[in-house]
């Protein structure tokens, strides 16, 4: 303890070790703190580092963006300054430019000022001119003047002509069924008839019971018929039309013409009742006694086919009954065949027309006209550049005839009529043009010669002017619009030729010369064409590129042309047929009703006597066979006329129709007509199989 005591430091070494202890701890504090300050510095350090590093960032990028800048800046500054060196460049060529336009205006200023003051005095001559002309003359032009407008006008016309025609034909008809079937009902009523007369009835008033149901029923059949065909026929027509015409389809109902619907159905109305007056007034002139009784049979009696004998003997009995039966009813033989022969003739008349308007195309341009181009030329020029032109055309169009003359556009006109539009052909060489155009009469097919002083027109033309071989027509030259102007100069028909299209006139140079005093511009040249039709319309491009050349007509095309609008024509015979159909098969159907009612004791005794079913169609249809034939014959002679007559009226100025009916028609007349009556006949097999022998054979008394 001791030494331990001893080892122990004395109190002022402790008072030492305490003070040094205390400064070892403010020391401590002082680093501490240091420390402290120290980390403080180094954080401070380390976010100036950052914001260092961020600085240096934003100055390289915005260095780069300076260096950019200066870069594009040089460029501009390069790309001015060339502009400025072009500009400068410029400047020096515009001023020698303008140095040397102002020499050049100064040089001719005086020119201009003498030039300028000549031009004004020229204005001043040509206003001085104006004035002193006369006021224009003004045209004001409907559209009648229009091609389209005149062409459906001209159509419309056909149409009009042909309707005023067949409805003759159809009251014609009906009357001759109304009478047909009024009379049969007037003899089935004769004793009715006789029972009203004993009893005190007027003959009035029996008439007006018949008149009554005839008009219901006519009255009946008019309103029906107007209905209907009032829509279906025009629209029919329309549609046919609307191959050629853009033809607006009109909404349903179509409107009707009521004063003509009126008229229609009065016609029909009153064709029956005048027939059905007619039928009663024959029966009512009989006594009530002999009206109460049966209509006693026609007596038989010799006919003039027994009077030749080579002829009666050789006849079967079968044959010599019919014919005797054919005779012996007088009125039903007249009915049939006048029946038949309307009918025949009507389908005829179809037929014929169709034939008559498409014989248009076929004998026009394959009889009459020979060439099959037209090449027009100005008319200023030079004969050489012509004479160039034929050549050309036989290397392009493959032409090995042709004919150069000229087309005027004139009015033609005769004492007795008013003038017409016409083309006036003057042809140059009259050898070279009858070998492009046949110039014949069309009835007896001689041939009408051209030379220098011929003077041909068209027969539709010679026909509308009146006029003939020999007869002194007038030529007009014509306006803008197509009127005559001037006085006229006379031409003496030298011959009357066929044509069918158009309205033309051939005048030889010769007696162009003498009625103009001049020869006329020979600006078409007409040709003949062995190119083939592909290949024409690129000859056609070539013609035109040679400068001259105005117009290249083909006449291909012209045909193609008319027939398109020809189809329409089909239609219009498409319904003739049909109705001829109805109305044969009406007429027949109803004589041979009333053949069999009439008939039915006869055919009732001949199947008592054992004819078979076949020897009793054979004895009535042998009778209807044989009017139908002779009707059918009748008819096709009436069809002639009836036909001429109609393509007559049918006829518009412009064109004429042809005047053949061809074999095929007459042949399909003829056998439609057959065709209607074996189909009656066959309908009406079962009426004659229904006659009760038992029933027929009764006493009437």
């Amino acid at each position: 303890i001791a030494r331990i005591k001893q080892e122990l430091p004395s109190e002022s070494e402790l008072v030492q070790l305490e003070q040094g202890i205390a400064r070892l701890q403010a020391t401590l504090d002082e680093g501490d703190k240091q420390l402290e300050e120290f980390n403080a510095n180094q954080r401070r350090i380390s976010e100036g580092y950052s914001e260092l590093s961020q600085g240096w960032t934003q100055y390289y990028q915005q260095e780069a963006e300076a260096f950019a800048q200066l870069d594009s800046a040089q460029a501009q500054l390069d790309q001015s300054e060339q502009q400025i060196a072009n500009a400068r460049t410029q400047l020096d060529d515009s001023t020698s430019e303008y140095e040397s336009g102002l020499k050049e205006y100064s040089s001719n200023e005086r020119k201009a000022a003498s030039e300028l003051s000549d031009a004004a005095q020229i204005i001043a001559d040509a206003r001085a001119d104006v004035d002193s002309l006369d006021p224009p003359d003004i045209y004001v032009l409907d559209r009648t003047k229009n091609y389209g407008v005149a062409s459906l006008e001209a159509d419309s016309e056909r149409i009009d002509n042909i309707a005023q025609v067949f409805p003759l034909i159809f009251f014609l008809v009906a009357a001759l069924v109304a009478l047909t079937t009024m009379t049969r009902m007037v003899d089935e009523d004769r004793i009715v008839i006789g029972t009203y007369k004993a009893l005190g009835y007027s003959k009035m008033r029996i008439t007006g019971k018949y008149l009554f149901y005839a008009g219901a029923a006519s009255i009946i059949g008019a309103i029906v018929g107007i209905a209907i065909l009032s829509q279906v026929l025009p629209a029919t027509i329309s549609k046919a039309y609307a191959i050629i015409y853009n033809v607006p389809a009109q909404p349903l109902p179509l409107p009707i013409d009521w004063p003509s619907a009126l008229l229609s159905a009065g016609m029909g109305v009153g064709v029956t009742l005048v027939a059905t007056f007619a039928a009663m007034w024959a029966t009512l002139r009989e006594q009530p006694a002999s009206l109460m009784l049966p209509r006693a049979p026609k007596a038989g009696k010799r006919i003039f086919l027994e009077r030749i004998g080579l002829l009666w003997n050789n006849l079967s009995f079968s044959w010599k009954v019919t014919m005797r039966n054919i005779l012996r009813y007088k009125k039903r033989l007249f009915m049939t065949v006048i029946g038949i022969a309307g009918c025949t003739a009507l389908l005829l008349t179809g037929f014929g027309l169709h034939d008559a308007i498409w014989d248009i195309i076929d004998k026009h341009f394959d009889n009459v006209v020979k060439y099959h181009v037209v090449v027009r030329v100005d008319d200023d020029a030079s004969e050489e550049s012509r004479s160039q032109l034929v050549g050309e055309m036989e290397r392009d169009l493959g032409a090995t005839m042709s004919a150069r003359a000229a087309d005027l556009n004139k009015q033609v006109g005769s004492d007795a009529e008013d003038p017409k539009g016409v083309t006036v052909t003057v042809f140059e060489d009259a050898d070279a043009f009858s070998k492009l155009i046949a110039t014949r009469t069309r009835t007896t097919g001689q041939d009408i010669p051209l030379d220098r002083d011929s003077v041909v027109v068209s027969e539709k033309l010679a026909k509308t002017l009146h006029v003939g071989v020999g007869d002194t027509i007038k030529v007009y030259d014509q306006d803008e619009i197509g009127n005559a102007e001037g006085e006229g100069v006379p031409l003496r028909v030298t011959g009357v030729m066929e044509y069918y299209v158009g309205s033309a006139i051939l005048l030889g140079s010769g007696a162009y010369e003498q009625a103009y005093e001049a020869l006329p511009n020979y600006n078409s040249y007409y040709a003949d064409c062995t190119q083939d039709r592909d290949k024409r319309s690129e000859a056609a491009s070539r013609l035109h590129d040679l400068g001259y050349v105005q117009t290249v007509s083909y006449n291909d095309e012209t045909i193609d042309s008319y027939r398109t609008m020809l189809q329409s024509v089909n239609m219009i015979v498409v319904v003739l047929v049909v109705a001829a159909a109805a109305l044969a098969f009406i007429v027949l159907y109803n004589l041979t009703n009333i053949n069999i009612m009439e008939r039915r004791r006869e055919i009732a005794s001949l199947k008592v006597l054992g004819f078979t079913v076949h020897e009793v169609d054979a004895y009535v249809f042998r009778e209807i066979v044989i009017l139908t034939v002779l009707g059918a014959l009748i008819g096709l002679l009436l069809g002639i006329g009836m036909e001429s007559f109609v393509v007559e009226s049918a006829e518009v100025d412009y064109v004429m129709f042809g005047r053949d009916i061809h074999p095929l028609s007459f042949g399909l007349a003829f056998v439609l007509t057959i065709g209607f009556s074996l189909l009656v006949m066959f309908a009406m097999r079962f009426k004659l199989r229904a006659v009760n022998m038992a029933e027929s054979l009764k006493s009437v008394d």
